[in-house]
């Protein structure tokens, strides 16, 4: 591998990645949330300014000239490097002008033409002693070729496809060609390592018909400079020429920057000699030219990279043009100001500065219905009987809730009936426990103690003792009767 091909190779495999990665980030620009969607809206640009378009392919040469492999497969062949750099030119941007190099090489052996060079001795070059040189038809010539094109979209006819779209181009370039043969393998031994091309078809290390030839294969290295050796009395002949690429394919979109391209060149020159052998040769060896120039076809793909133009479509920001109908005031009031807006909030008039929940109410973390921010105590156990600034009420101060007013004198007492109760008089027989009430007397002592009292007063006011007031009032008369 010559060091411009590890250098085109290395090329490549960068702007793979470099495609790879970029096709992520266009990826995730795509993949917008719906708000986003909702608030904005593609629209063309009118007039956006195109900047050049960077391209990198890799393809297949096959070479079309008389001295050629056989077979007539274009993707059998050697393989190409393109860089192409492009502008959109135009009143309607439909033609694309292309400035681009090339880099490749033409191969070719014809085992039958290289028979007969070997056939007749009377036809074989001699060395500088005298000695027969048994040469063949092999070349190979690598190229750079540096030219311009211009490309046709049929936009005309299609418009500007974005997703798929053909495109025919024709170009002009200077062509130098080196060709080089594979006169001899070192490796092979026999009659100074030259390749010998026998009648059964096969190609050995000595001359036709010696037992002890073996058979041998074509080497990687043509180290022979086929103008210099003059095998066919060609003389010094020019090594540029002109080429002239007509190519057609198509473009497949891939992301807004990337395009795929897959296409077909074919190359024509000026001259038939980029293979050593022309019309002149052939009548040497008794053969028969084609009549035709040397040529050759590139089928490649490649990816074009627009990374510096204006976008053709862009968003703007439809909030307001949307929505200008709107009455903000409405929607996005928060009279409390909790960060809830009026229209979710289950509790409006929460004071300022109070710390809400999702639906704009203040916290509770104790549930013992007092707010936290009017909870003097927040974290009162579960159950516990509280004040209205959610204290814990103790057992003396529930004790005085139900606790006997102190005696007076009936002539000093003003009595209020207000209820039924305050005008009964309850007797209950001394020591003795009233069948209701026997159920409080815990530790079956005959006697209910103030202990004994107060659970079933914390039972009535908890829900899980089922007596009504009335009967609550007589049990606080009897504690006190015995």
């Amino acid at each position: 591998m010559t060091i411009a091909h590890k250098i085109f190779s290395w090329l490549f495999g960068s702007m793979v990645l470099l495609l790879l990665s970029t096709s992520v980030l266009f990826a995730q620009e795509e993949d917008e949330d719906y708000y986003e969607q909702l608030l904005t809206k593609e629209v063309e640009v009118e007039n956006p300014v195109y900047k050049p378009v960077v391209s990198l392919g890799m393809g297949v040469i096959h070479y079309l000239g008389d001295i050629r492999y056989p077979g007539n497969n274009p993707l059998l062949g050697n393989a190409g490097y393109k860089f192409n750099v492009s502008t959109l030119f135009g009143k309607e941007n439909y033609y694309r002008l292309n400035f681009f190099i090339m880099y490749g090489a033409l191969q070719g052996h014809d085992f039958s033409i290289s028979r007969k060079m070997q056939l007749d001795p009377a036809l074989l070059s001699l060395d500088e002693a005298f000695q027969p040189i048994y040469h063949n038809s092999s070349f190979r010539s690598e190229f750079f070729e540096l030219g311009i094109s211009i490309e046709y979209g049929f936009g005309h006819l299609i418009g500007k496809s974005k997703r798929f779209r053909p495109f025919i181009s024709v170009g002009v370039s200077p062509f130098p060609f080196t060709p080089k043969g594979n006169i001899k393998n070192s490796a092979a031994g026999g009659n100074d390592g030259y390749y010998y091309l026998w009648n059964d078809g096969t190609m050995r290390n000595l001359l036709e018909p010696d037992p002890s030839a073996k058979i041998i294969n074509f080497d990687k290295e043509w180290e022979t400079d086929l103008i210099k050796a003059d095998y066919h009395d060609l003389g010094k002949y020019s090594q540029t020429t002109v080429a002239f690429p007509i190519e057609v394919g198509f473009d497949f979109y891939l992301s807004y920057r990337i395009n795929l391209r897959i296409s077909t060149s074919l190359h024509y020159t000026l001259t038939d000699l980029i293979d050593n052998y022309n019309d002149k040769v052939a009548t040497r060896y008794g053969l028969k030219g084609n009549g035709m120039n040397d040529m050759f076809m590139y089928t490649s793909f490649a990816f074009n990279f627009d990374m510096f133009s204006d976008p053709e479509m862009m968003k703007i920001d439809m909030l307001f043009a949307e929505l200008e109908d709107v009455d903000y005031e409405v929607m996005f009031a928060d009279q409390d100001m909790d960060g809830v807006f009026d229209r979710l909030d289950e509790c409006p008039d929460t004071p300022i500065g109070v710390e809400v929940d999702t639906v704009g109410c203040p916290f509770d973390m104790d549930g013992d219905g007092v707010l936290d921010y009017m909870d003097d105590e927040p974290n009162t156990p579960s159950g516990s009987i509280v004040s209205d600034r959610g204290v814990q009420l103790s057992s003396d101060v529930l004790a005085q809730m139900f606790e006997k007013p102190t005696a007076v004198r009936r002539e000093e007492a003003q009595v209020i009936p207000v209820a039924p109760i305050w005008t009964r008089s309850i007797a209950f027989t001394p020591g003795e426990i009233p069948q209701k009430f026997k159920r409080f007397d815990l530790d079956g002592d005959g006697y209910i103690g103030f202990g004994e009292l107060l659970k079933a007063v914390e039972g009535f006011f908890d829900g899980t003792l089922n007596y009504s007031t009335e009967d609550i009032y007589e049990l606080n008369n009897f504690f006190f009767s015995q």
